[in-house]
């Protein structure tokens, strides 16, 4: 074989590596749905946005939905949190039917004394690999956690998180928990569209950079998630911003830095993001950077292009060698 061949068989094998690292499947909830919240299966590369059902207990649904996640182990579920009925609830990805006898309710939450211009919790939410599950309420910027026993207690003070964080992802053993801050206050003026790292003991979120140096990301609230492969995604509510719809945005978790993917088809509103069960394959040591997962966005589109745009010059450039046919 000689090395125009291989050069060839190379370029292929490297697309075929691109496309496999394709954006996943996920789910996020459609808060701005009438007479409720609805579930949507979302392709996380085109945006393409599909109707799972509304969030129907049977006696109510769901209006107001904040957080998503699903469940580790074997009989994962899908779970989420809503403010208005103030508990945590398994979701069916089949039809987004509730089974109210289920649900999880939730304490009285402590208040925040500075920030009365919150009109609720904007609840974030996640699991551990163990099953611990950790929210957050932007009202109090607290961290809560319940635990194994089916207590839930405060992390740390209250007031501890110090940003309006609404989107929790967690990640490998020991636990790695990040969230992402709201983007915008209701008046229009900048919140924190930052990512942070969070401590479990503590509750204390610790800057770790703004998504864009611009306002190319413009936006309310999120949901965040990490993937089968540790690449974290965030999805966008920009439904009060002239109603634009959601962004789906890949997360560098070193730096903070986000980079568009794609935008949702057809709806608005979603701020929520579950992906899979708590990636349990990643040792989280203290200095651990997750690699960025590529996918199939702008850049990768482009580096496929190249990859075949090269390895057809190859071909062409042997047809046109002397001696060859």
């Amino acid at each position: 074989m000689n090395i125009r061949n291989r050069i060839v068989i190379i370029m292929v094998v490297s697309l075929f590596a691109v496309s496999a690292k394709a954006a996943p499947m996920a789910y996020s909830v459609n808060s701005d749905g009438e007479p409720g919240d609805a579930l949507y299966l979302i392709d996380l590369a085109t945006g393409a946005d599909m109707y799972r059902g509304r969030l129907d207990a049977g006696i109510e649904f769901r209006s107001d939905t904040e957080g998503l996640a699903f469940s580790p182990g074997p009989d994962s579920r899908l779970w989420g949190i809503d403010e208005p009925s103030a508990t945590m609830f398994p979701i069916s990805t089949l039809n987004g039917s509730i089974d109210y006898r289920e649900d999880i309710p939730l304490p009285p939450l402590p208040p925040g004394p500075d920030n009365e211009s919150i009109g609720g919790s904007d609840f974030g939410l996640t699991f551990t690999c163990d099953g611990t599950v950790f929210f957050t309420s932007v009202k109090s910027q607290s961290l809560f956690r319940r635990g194994l026993d089916g207590n839930i207690t405060n992390v740390g003070s209250v007031g501890a998180l110090g940003a309006n964080i609404s989107a929790l992802a967690a990640i490998g053993i020991p636990t790695k928990l990040y969230g992402l801050g709201n983007g915008r206050f209701s008046n229009g003026s900048k919140d924190s569209p930052n990512l942070y790292s969070i401590d479990v003991t503590t509750g204390v979120a610790t800057l770790i950079g703004p998504i864009s140096a611009t306002d190319e990301f413009e936006y309310n609230e999120a949901g965040l998630a990490f993937d089968a492969d540790g690449g974290l995604w965030a999805i966008t509510d920009r439904s009060q911003i002239n109603n634009q719809k959601s962004q789906i945005l890949s997360i560098d978790v070193a730096t903070g830095t986000a980079t568009l993917v794609s935008e949702t088809v057809n709806e608005t509103g979603y701020e929520s993001l579950a992906i899979g069960p708590p990636n349990c394959s990643v040792e989280s040591g203290a200095d651990d950077v997750l690699p960025k997962i590529p996918t199939l966005s702008t850049a990768g589109l482009l580096s496929t292009i190249l990859v075949l745009m090269l390895a057809g010059m190859a071909v062409l450039r042997r047809r046109h060698t002397p001696g060859n046919s």
